[in-house]
């Protein structure tokens, strides 16, 4: 068989095939009215067969799915004509097995025109209405052996009362309910509008509420879009006479179609997204053409924001181009059957290029904007990290600008030790921060490694993957969807990283990515700085031989300390230890030799102290360990225990094995003095007298 005679019955068998899909709910209305007529649910329960249950299973598995199908709003107002039938033909059958028409059920007739009369869609409900009066008076020719005629009319009357009075009230409380809605919707609008005005005009980005910020800003600017385009369309359908003017847009992800704004006399768009090549609304849209139709049918279903079928005769529509993209489509429709002329079609065009216009407009303002508040946290920023000294300072005061820019759950900063190629978590903060607070990992495949060695951001798009690690596999990030690893490069070195993770996707993105590189960058800088002072202060206040504090610095503590324990009633004792005939060693050995000495009992002072003690080297091989909250007996085993653990010390040098002794003095503020200077004095004296006492031995101020 050839194509072309096989093609007549293919379109027959397809007309036939929606026919049936369509009118399947008529038909089985039509088939349960025909068993009412005939009478089958007349008699005592006692009659009911399995026949009967049949049939009601079969109504209510047709009733389902056509209700299902209502639901979804697909098929229009034929949906409510069909299943108003259905319903009608299965209430009459309910009525004619409790008695017929004088039967004590009746009355659920009058509540199911209540019904469809209050909640079909127009004219279906009216439609209804009759369809009642129609199907009743059958019934009661057909069906009925007492046949009053005037009970026929009474109730006649009452169905078309009660679907009139329910007409008139629900519609009545719809449009109340409506009118206030809207009323509402514009008074929150209007406020939402002059908050965003206020916000243009004397807004700024306020620290800590960056989030709160950008949604003024773009909520500001969608503000601004919409009064422009609504003022458009508006202006379009009074001019040409619509009644709808509307503005869709394409989402590049989807291909679908959202409206953007419009101005209507109709009730029945619909909210969307739409298919983006549905209809004559898709046609404009996704192949960017101009659409004129006109001599519409009733019921017409390619314009897709209408629910069901729409009831205009003429629609144009006009694509929204950029450049060569097709972004949406400004579509208008009348319903006097009007045809759109030329004139009006290059009328919609210019409004065109003025929707495009207000929308560049407002982009600009938002980069403008977007670019106002970055440079504003940048300037805090440095202003806070310049001033943060310390390197826990200037840790704080990055993670804390860090959250201005884009918020996060977690936050860490890590430093990488390029000789040991070892990376250590020095701060981490938010959620499960805990489970990295010292950790400490090498050289491996993390986004943390990875960054340090390409120094460069990662990952790529900022989102993580469930393969990823970013610091080790035995400390996985977890319940995070974006993730930002950020090196820390000072020149071409890179000295660690900051690591943001948020649950929202998308949370380091191409608009705050830049931002938080250059908050990398100065955070590095300062990281750079403070440690460069922090070195500066070690050697102002470090001996360098022993690491100890030096004299200088030894002196302002010990003020310090006398201050604190006079003021809260405390004891503090100090120690004065010196080696023994200790320029012999020096003499014989060497300068070398007496340094190894030296720093070896800075080593062993260090070791016995606990940790709120202070070592000094006061000079040569003098040293000081100054002991809070510690009276004369305490400092006395402190001291023995050190004399005890310098004279089991053996020094390897090219003469043999070097051993040395040392003498402690010891006093105790306030039994032995008032003053720090009185402090170091009565020491130095107890020293002394352990000296001259013979040596290797502690004294006290009692031995003076």
């Amino acid at each position: 068989m050839s194509s072309s005679s096989s093609s007549p019955l293919v379109n027959a068998a397809l007309v036939v095939r929606r026919t049936t899909r369509t009118g399947v709910g008529f038909v089985a209305a039509l088939g349960f009215g025909v068993l009412v007529l005939l009478d089958v649910f007349r008699g005592p329960f006692e009659r009911l067969g399995v026949e009967h249950g049949a049939v009601a299973l079969a109504w209510c598995a047709l009733f389902g799915v056509r209700a299902r199908k209502r639901s979804n709003e697909r098929e229009g107002r034929l949906l409510d004509l069909e299943l108003g039938l259905m319903l009608l033909t299965a209430v009459h059958a309910v009525v004619q097995l409790a008695g017929g028409l004088s039967g004590p059920f009746y009355p659920i007739v009058y509540v199911l025109v209540a019904f469809l009369a209050s909640f079909a869609r127009r004219p279906m409900g009216t439609v209804l209405v009759f369809a009642a009066i129609a199907f009743e008076t059958a019934v009661w020719w057909l069906a009925e052996t007492d046949r009053d005629l005037e009970r026929l009319a009474l109730h006649g009357l009452f169905i078309v009362l009660f679907g009139a009075l329910n007409v008139v009230f629900t519609r009545a409380e719809i449009a109340r309910v409506r009118e206030r809605s809207k009323k509402e919707l514009a008074e929150e609008r209007e406020k939402v509008r002059e908050d965003a005005r206020m916000f243009r005009l004397v807004g700024a980005p306020t620290a800590g509420a960056a989030q709160r910020d950008e949604d003024k800003v773009f909520r500001s600017s969608l503000e601004q879009v919409h009064d422009a385009l609504y003022h458009v369309l508006d202006l379009l359908k009074r001019t040409l006479e619509l009644h709808t003017c509307i503005l869709l847009m394409k989402d590049e992800a989807s291909g679908k179609l959202s409206i953007v704004e419009l101005a209507t006399d109709s009730d029945d768009v619909a909210d969307g997204p739409f298919g983006g090549g549905e209809g004559a609304v898709g046609a404009v849209a996704s192949r960017g053409i101009v659409m004129n139709l006109e001599n519409l049918k009733p019921g017409y279903k390619g314009l897709c924001y209408y629910r069901g079928g729409a009831l205009v005769r003429c629609f144009l529509g006009v694509p929204v181009l950029e450049g060569a993209h097709v972004r949406g489509a400004l579509c208008a429709d009348r319903i006097d059957g009007r045809p759109f002329t030329k004139q009006e079609e290059a009328t919609l065009a210019s409004a065109v290029a003025q929707v495009l216009r207000a929308i560049e407009n407002e982009r600009v303002f938002v980069q403008l904007e977007r670019g106002k508040r970055e440079q504003s946290h940048l300037y805090r920023a440095s202003q806070v990290l310049g001033e943060a000294l310390t390197e826990e300072q200037v840790i704080d005061a990055g993670l804390a600008s860090a959250a201005s820019i884009a918020p996060y759950e977690l936050a860490a900063l890590t430093l990488y030790d390029a000789a040991s190629r070892t990376h250590r978590v020095r701060k981490a903060v938010g959620e499960g921060a805990e489970a990295f607070a010292r950790l400490s990992f090498r050289d491996n495949t993390s986004l943390t490694a990875m960054a340090v060695k390409n120094r460069h951001y990662l990952p790529y798009r900022g989102e993580l993957d469930a393969r990823q690690v970013v610091f080790t596999k035995r400390a996985p990030v977890t319940g995070m969807r974006s993730v930002l690893v950020l090196p820390l490069c000072v020149r071409e070195d890179a000295i660690g990283t900051l690591v943001l993770a948020a649950h929202r996707p998308e949370a380091f993105n191409d608009a705050s990515r830049p931002t938080l590189e250059v908050l990398a960058n100065q955070l590095a800088v300062a990281l750079s700085n403070a440690a460069a002072v922090r070195r500066l202060e070690e050697m102002a206040t470090t001996d360098g031989l022993t690491g100890c504090l030096n004299k200088r610095a030894f002196m302002e503590e010990l003020e310090s300390k006398i201050r604190s324990a006079e003021r809260f009633g405390r004891k503090l004792s100090l120690l004065v230890t010196d080696l023994d005939h200790f320029k012999n060693v020096n003499d014989t050995y060497g300068h070398d030799v007496g340094d190894v000495v030296i720093k070896g009992l800075g080593t062993i002072l260090k070791a016995a102290k606990r940790d709120t003690d202070i070592v000094a080297r006061f000079g040569g091989e003098e040293f000081c360990v100054l002991c809070e909250e510690t009276d004369t007996q305490g400092a006395i085993k402190l001291a023995e225990r050190i004399r005890e653990e310098i004279g089991q010390t053996v020094f390897p040098t090219e003469l043999g094995k070097l051993t040395i002794t040392g003498s402690i003095g010891v006093a105790t503020f306030p039994n032995d003095a008032r003053s720090a200077a009185e402090l170091f004095k009565i020491t130095d004296k107890a020293l002394y007298a352990a000296k001259h006492a013979g040596r290797n031995r502690v004294c006290t101020s009692k031995d003076i």
